[in-house]
């Protein structure tokens, strides 16, 4: 059994394709960082984890449908678990959820913020598997908690604090 998470990518959009990001390696080597440093992880779990990479036009369809916001957004997340806690240890592989990015959203932002297409994309994977493991930021607290971690996750990536 691997202790790397298993992640699944789909390409939903061919601007992902031909922005030259790589990401599919991109996207495995963020969620293995992200897993490396998420603490109390269920020990002898391995997440499993879908993301679809796709565009403004899709995701703005599952934002309507599933968040009521009748626009794109960056990055969607869909757990199969309440929180990091519910996650069952000792068994293996365990999906964890679903990932959805839209390209267009996530390269307007970066430019928009004055960050690089890949700082940007890995910390909106960060972001979205974080959702998965239960992070949110309803909050103050709770902002601070899954913001700090994002901040350590991209440090080991040589990523910039997004947050600056």
């Amino acid at each position: 059994m691997s202790a790397k998470p298993i992640v699944h990518i789909y390409f939903d959009a061919p601007q992902w394709g031909k922005s030259k990001l790589g990401a599919k390696k991109l996207v495995t080597k963020v969620v293995e960082a992200a897993w490396s440093k998420v603490p109390n992880r269920p020990k002898g779990t391995v997440p499993e984890v879908s993301i679809t990479l796709t565009d403004d036009a899709a995701i703005k369809v599952l934002n309507k449908d599933h968040r009521g916001k009748d626009k794109p957004t960056n990055v969607l997340s869909f757990p199969d678990w309440d929180s990091l806690e519910d996650i069952p240890a000792g068994i293996g592989e365990v999906p964890v959820g679903d990932i959805i990015v839209a390209f267009e959203t996530v390269q307007k932002e970066a430019v928009e913020q004055e960050k690089s297409l890949h700082d940007h994309f890995c910390h909106m994977i960060t972001h979205g598997f974080l959702h998965l493991l239960g992070y949110d930021h309803m909050n103050d607290a709770e902002a601070e908690e899954m913001e700090s971690l994002e901040v350590k996750i991209l440090k080991t990536l040589d990523i910039p604090n997004p947050y600056l």
